[in-house]
């Protein structure tokens, strides 16, 4: 009985693996490059941030039939020209732990302060990641948008 439940989880890590990886493959789109659904994707309303001090809009949609819990922590990641590093937020700051829920279907706005959680960032490619967690594994949503 124990082999069988270690092949079924190993079996439903996998699955989340390849989840994992397709939402590498998401360029701001509901698709990814095979063609398939994002399970749930972030998506900005503009890309280009030229006015740090002006918080960026952004939309999370949930392609699923699955419940997905999500808070206020986030990660934000600049590309350095060869992998994506994590940008340090400003001493202090502190996330108050409630979730929200996305239901199936569902669309969500949100907003990135960038003034209020980080000192002034330089110009590039940054990324901005949520973890959506869910009793059938969490997703990872993403978006991407440049300052200039």
């Amino acid at each position: 009985m124990k082999l069988k439940t270690l092949i079924s989880l190993l079996s439903i890590l996998l699955v989340f693996a390849g989840c994992s990886a397709a939402a590498g493959d998401l360029n701001n789109s509901e698709l990814s490059q095979d063609g398939k659904k994002m399970p749930v994707y972030l998506e900005f309303e503009s890309t280009v941030v030229t006015d740090q001090s002006v918080p960026l809009k952004f939309t999370i949609k949930n392609n699923t039939e699955n419940v997905y819990a999500y808070g206020l922590l986030f990660t934000l990641l600049q590309y350095d020209g060869s992998k994506w590093v994590e940008v340090k937020m400003k001493e202090e700051m502190a996330f108050i732990m409630i979730a929200y829920n996305l239901n199936p279907g569902e669309v969500i706005d949100g907003w990135l302060d960038l003034s209020f959680y980080f000192n002034e960032l330089p110009k590039g490619l940054y990324r901005y990641e949520k973890k959506m967690m869910s009793e059938h594994g969490d997703v990872l949503a993403f978006g991407e948008f440049n300052i200039e």
